[in-house]
């Protein structure tokens, strides 16, 4: 095992070092997810976020509307 480090470049064995953070990086994340869901299906649904639909969401406009706006519900 030892021969092998000794033979490769300093490149490749960046490249192995990266590949092996990528890894352990993408292991940790799957890990992550599936714990986190799994205490979220425990808690229940009260934790879900509510869904809005297009009726609720106001657009914003410009400062001249909102401030007519303001006008208008004085």
């Amino acid at each position: 095992m030892l021969d092998l480090w000794k033979s490769l470049s300093d490149d490749q064995i960046a490249l192995v070092g990266c590949a092996a953070a990528l890894t352990v990086a993408g292991t940790v994340m799957s890990l992550s997810y599936y714990i986190g869901r799994g205490r979220i299906a425990s808690l229940g649904k009260k934790t879900m976020m509510p869904v809005l639909d297009s009726a609720q969401i106001k657009p914003t406009g410009s400062p001249a509307v909102a401030a007519r706006r303001r006008r208008e519900a004085a």
